[in-house]
């Protein structure tokens, strides 16, 4: 996966088109999505934050005729594990137990969420 780099709230939410789009979507089909949301960006905006999700390792584009094809280098789930790894690092120290624990205390889990938190470590457990 190489060095990934940290997306604005703009890329992410372009991202978040191309990951829905499936294995590769064309600017003009981004900006037709983006009007869906109400970001009617300028073309070249949006062609500037694809550039540079391109920049940061996120996506690659093929180039076809007079326009591109995107493609995500990394899925939705990488994504997501690789913003939770960092954050747990700069604030946690790494620590899960760390961002359980300040979670616990905020009053920020509910029983249920504890409880289904005590399923999913026993499930894990049982499979190891």
């Amino acid at each position: 996966m190489g060095k990934l780099q940290k997306m604005s709230e703009a890329e992410r939410e372009i991202m978040q088109f191309v990951w829905a789009a499936g294995p590769s979507v064309s600017s003009a089909k981004l900006l037709d999505d983006l009007k869906t949301i109400n970001r009617e960006w300028k073309p070249n905006t949006v062609l500037t934050f694809l550039a540079r999700l391109i920049e940061k390792g996120i996506l690659t584009s093929v180039r076809h005729g007079r326009s591109n094809e995107y493609i995500p280098l990394i899925t939705e789930s990488e994504y997501k594990q690789f913003e939770t790894r960092t954050f747990l690092n700069s604030v946690h120290d790494g620590s899960v137990k760390s961002f359980i624990t300040a979670l616990y205390e905020g009053n920020d889990l509910t029983a249920e969420e504890i409880a289904e938190l005590k399923q999913w470590f026993s499930q894990k457990e049982a499979k190891e």
